[in-house]
């Protein structure tokens, strides 16, 4: 006969002496040691899920303050974006009214129009995560876009009216715009009677009167294509333009340059005499053009203004004397 093997457990209380005996089978004792397995295995996993979970949790969390803080940024960037409009703006305005006060030519509004992004774009990226978020960001982006179109078109104007504009002053500089000397004109341009030798005669230049040593000006930025003395016109200076027009200036007292020298508008090149065939102190002042070989009126240069000017020629014949 076989006997019944079970499982004893005793309990006892700590402040007792007296103690409990239970006994139960071991088939029972199996089943609650499994179900107490189990039940901690249950509590392991739920415990690992709420704390997975709780992770998510605060992650997501951190997504959703990252969102915000990007949409905040967005929305700042695209008031800045907004700013650079304005000043691509005003700086478009600028360019048009120094364009209009300088005689330059205006800049089509067509081709202004051309530098406006061309057909907007649309970025993917956002659409699976966010339909808000997308439409901001394309918004945003073809802002961009249509800023980085702007400043390119504004920055080719803006070089484009430099350019200009040196030029230009290169222009004006190499010009005859100023009076040579102080005194008074006393022979215009034009047919007279030669006041010594009594015929008629062609006067290619103007005639400026004043005292021995006055200061004779260079009319214009140039070279000293010939600085010595030359017949009947004394002791004689020609300043080589690269606008394409050569001045002279006779009967100079002395001279203060020399040839090849570069000289500058405004810079005294000799004194005033009387030097060659003359009746007295005075400049006779011409201004040749080298484009069309013959003098022209001096007096149709003075006080030029900057947009009167126009080129006489190319740079190949300014070495012409």
């Amino acid at each position: 006969m076989s006997v019944k093997r079970k499982w004893y457990i005793t309990l006892m209380q700590t402040d007792s002496s007296k103690m409990v005996n239970l006994s139960i089978s071991k088939n029972i004792g199996h089943f609650v040691s499994a179900f107490i397995l189990l039940l901690i295995i249950v509590l392991g996993i739920s415990s690992f899920y709420v704390w997975k979970k709780n992770v998510e949790l605060a992650h997501l969390n951190r997504l959703e303050k990252e969102n915000q803080l990007l949409r905040e940024k967005i929305a700042f960037v695209s008031t800045q974006m907004d700013s650079v409009l304005i000043r691509i703006k005003v700086m478009e305005e600028w360019e048009d009214n120094l364009r209009g006060e300088r005689r330059l030519k205006a800049i089509n509004p067509d081709i202004r129009a051309l530098g406006s992004g061309g057909e907007p774009h649309s970025d993917p990226s956002f659409l699976p995560f966010d339909d808000n978020l997308h439409r901001i960001y394309n918004e945003y982006l073809n802002k961009l876009n249509f800023i980085k179109s702007k400043t390119t078109l504004t920055y080719e104007t803006h070089s484009d009216l430099i350019s200009s504009l040196e030029k230009r002053e290169s222009l004006f500089m190499s010009t005859p715009s100023i009076i040579p000397t102080y005194g008074m004109i006393t022979t215009d341009y034009g047919y007279r009677i030669h006041p010594i030798f009594r015929y008629k005669q062609f006067h290619a230049g103007i005639d400026i009167a004043n005292s021995i040593g006055t200061p004779i000006y260079a009319t214009a930025d140039g070279k000293i294509s010939f600085a010595g003395t030359s017949g009947h016109n004394g002791k004689l200076i020609r300043i080589n333009h690269e606008s394409g027009y050569q001045t002279r200036y006779a009967h100079l007292s002395k001279i203060l340059v020399e040839k090849d020298e570069e000289v500058l508008k405004g810079q005294i090149i000799a004194l005033m005499g009387s030097t060659g065939v003359s009746t007295g102190s005075h400049l006779h002042y011409e201004v040749y053009s080298l484009i069309k070989n013959r003098c022209v009126n001096p007096k149709g240069f003075f006080n030029l203004q900057e947009d009167q000017i126009k080129i006489a020629q190319n740079t190949n014949n300014f070495t012409r004397m």
